[in-house]
């Protein structure tokens, strides 16, 4: 299994569309000839079963705008005190826009008010009801909800110390908060996987999304905190059926999109790393435009695909690429060559 925690993720297939996750110091485009050996691994290793699909499914994942508590540093947790500063509604309109044209059959909302006005502001003037799903609150962090960082130090100690470095093993009010997360997220995909849509938006928050995305990928809650979520960031996986019939093969087709660029100077969450690798995905291909998910065969790339290649060389000739390694098929290299070229 191939694990990648310090990652900035650039599509070719969007123009527009910019993922970031962990600022670093150096560049990779990366991807191994292995890839199919590492799918089938990811497909064993994982403990996640989900029911099988009959159509393929789209589901985007987006966290709420930024919050009044967001903005005054409290740990909000599942409490419904918050709601979204005016900056956090310009966000989930960038995020509206930037979605206009996905077509979705359907709107899966946390019921916290900072989420579902986000929901509502992305969701527009679209006639189907938002679907309120209680399991999609933020975590519950029961005492701690509430508190200023220096509060929640002063007062509970090493409790609070144990929550910033050891979140999977950190307990409180005799509950392990990111535990029942991650038990939370996957009885969430049971039931948006088994809703009668091929396109499903879902606004959420922070840590629940983070434990989609992992849960969906087989990663355990040891991985809490390595899928950073930011203020209407968008995520995006796709569901494929298999022949067979059993659970569907499962891709992270995007991670914490947003409209600033990949490749700017600054911090995510905090935090820097001695690496940063970027991840290209292939541009268009004639597989793309007649609407496959995924496996659709090794073909080159189309017209929009060059263009799209071209377009992420610019994006990157700023980096000190160190190294770029591609998989063999005909639209990465291409896409890969353009790079090299640029």
């Amino acid at each position: 299994m191939v694990l990648v925690t310090t990652t900035i993720t650039l599509s070719c297939s969007s123009l527009l569309h910019y993922y970031s996750t962990t600022r670093t110091r150096y560049v990779v485009v990366r991807c191994t000839r292995s890839s199919s050996n590492v799918v089938q691994d990811i497909d064993e290793k994982s403990e996640n079963v989900f029911p099988p699909l009959k159509v393929a499914k789209r589901v985007v994942l987006v966290r709420h705008g930024q919050s009044t508590w967001n903005a005054e540093g409290r740990i909000q947790g599942s409490s419904d005190f918050s709601v979204l500063t005016k900056k956090g509604e310009s966000q989930a309109e960038t995020s509206r826009q930037m979605l206009f044209d996905d077509n979705f059959d359907a709107c899966f909302s946390s019921p916290l008010a900072r989420s579902k006005r986000t929901a509502e502001i992305i969701w527009g003037a679209r006639q189907e009801q938002i679907i309120p799903e209680f399991d999609l609150r933020e975590i519950d962090l029961y005492s701690f909800q509430g508190l200023l960082k220096e509060e929640g130090k002063r007062r509970f100690g090493p409790a609070f110390h144990q929550w910033q470095v050891d979140a999977s093993n950190f307990i409180i009010d005799g509950h392990y908060p990111v535990r029942e997360l991650w038990d939370r997220a996957r009885n969430c995909w049971t039931k948006i996987l088994a809703h009668d849509s091929r396109s499903v938006l879902v606004v959420a928050h922070n840590a629940v999304n983070q434990a989609l995305v992992a849960t969906a990928i087989g990663l355990e809650y040891e991985y809490f905190r390595t899928l950073l979520q930011s203020n209407c960031g968008v995520s995006v996986l796709d569901f494929t059926p298999r022949p067979d019939g059993g659970s569907p093969h499962i891709c992270l087709n995007r991670l914490n999109q947003t409209p600033g660029s990949p490749v700017a100077g600054g911090k995510s969450g905090g935090r820097e790393a001695s690496k940063r690798i970027v991840l290209v995905c292939n541009g268009s291909t004639q597989g793309n435009t007649e609407g496959g998910f995924l496996f659709a065969g090794d073909q080159p790339l189309n017209m929009l695909g060059v263009i799209q290649s071209q377009k992420s060389a610019e994006l990157l000739l700023d980096l000190s690429v160190s190294s770029i390694i591609s998989s063999p098929s005909k639209s990465c290299i291409e896409t890969a060559t353009a790079i090299s070229q640029a």
